[in-house]
């Protein structure tokens, strides 16, 4: 536990950090939306591609895709069904299944990084590869189901077509397979760009947290945010579990499912005509929540295994 704390501590002031530049503005709010911009589509894709190519999937354990998938495929419909007994209003029914669905890759980086090391990093962003594509999938179908009353298949594929991260996993997966060895040069460069990544996503999540204006009583924030933080992970660790994963893996799955929703799911869920605002409170609840609940998760994975 106290590892955990620890290891959570830089994640945390990084994040007070960007809070803080963004209190102080000096950073204006195009200047945010360019650094957004700059580490969604350069630095995070960088990082991924650099990653994925190089490599060793002679040993994957295919099981920890599954348990992942499995478990962003059943939280997302069971936040549906939770949703519509609520009797929530339409256009918040994708948000609550893109909030249950995506997950913060910069924190589990970072957390990675400072529990684990290289290895544990490297393990993330394979489970990257499984849970980016089916977040986008799943959170751009919600969100335009839920937003027009049918989904337009030309528009989702367009949006999954043109996402850098889904872009950057395929390429590197196929750099992969057919074993290019990229030159050392580019390879530098890659990492070069990798090592802004973690900080750079965390200082943009920090600035991105606002609490002041809520679209949803802070009850209803509170239970979304614990059901997406402790479902997420619950459902995973049952999977993987059962399946017979190794320690490692799991630990891997638990940092990836243990992190908060994405802190750019206001842009989407904006963009496809959803609720704005709640997705802008479920991200900030879930990111100052997750600075608990992620020890816990932690520390009680550790207890069962």
């Amino acid at each position: 536990m106290l590892l955990v704390i620890t290891a959570l501590v830089p994640i945390t002031l990084i994040l007070a950090l960007g809070k803080g530049i963004s209190a102080l503005q000096l950073l204006t709010p195009a200047g945010w939306i360019g650094v957004e911009r700059l580490t969604y589509f350069v630095l995070f894709p960088a990082l991924i591609v650099g990653k994925l190519a190089g490599a060793d999937f002679s040993d994957l354990d295919f099981r920890m895709p599954v348990a992942l998938i499995g478990a962003q495929v059943a939280l997302g419909a069971l936040s549906v069904l939770i949703a519509v007994v609520m009797k929530q209003p339409r256009d918040r029914l994708g948000v609550y299944v893109q909030s249950a669905v995506r997950w913060n890759t910069f924190i589990a980086l970072a957390l990675a990084q400072e529990l684990t090391g290289g290895a544990g990093v490297a393990l993330v962003v394979v489970a990257a590869a499984a849970m980016i594509p089916t977040a986008n999938v799943l959170s751009v179908t919600g969100l335009l189901t839920f937003s027009n009353g049918q989904v337009e298949l030309g528009r989702l594929a367009k949006q999954l077509a043109v996402n850098p991260l889904v872009i950057a996993c395929a390429l590197g997966l196929s750099l992969n397979f057919v074993q290019f060895e990229m030159p050392q040069s580019a390879v530098r460069t890659l990492d070069l760009l990798a090592q802004a990544t973690i900080a750079a996503g965390l200082l943009t999540t920090g600035a991105a947290i606002e609490i002041k204006q809520r679209s949803a009583p802070i009850v209803s924030l509170l239970g979304w945010s614990l059901l997406r933080l402790f479902g997420l992970s619950a459902i995973a660790v049952l999977l993987a579990v059962s399946l017979g994963v190794s320690e490692a893996v799991l630990m891997a799955i638990v940092i990836a499912t243990a992190v908060p929703t994405a802190s750019n799911g206001t842009i989407l869920a904006r963009q496809l005509g959803a609720d704005a605002s709640l997705a802008a409170n479920l991200i900030a609840c879930q990111t100052i929540l997750a600075l608990l609940s992620i020890p816990f998760l932690l520390w009680f994975v550790g207890l069962i295994t």
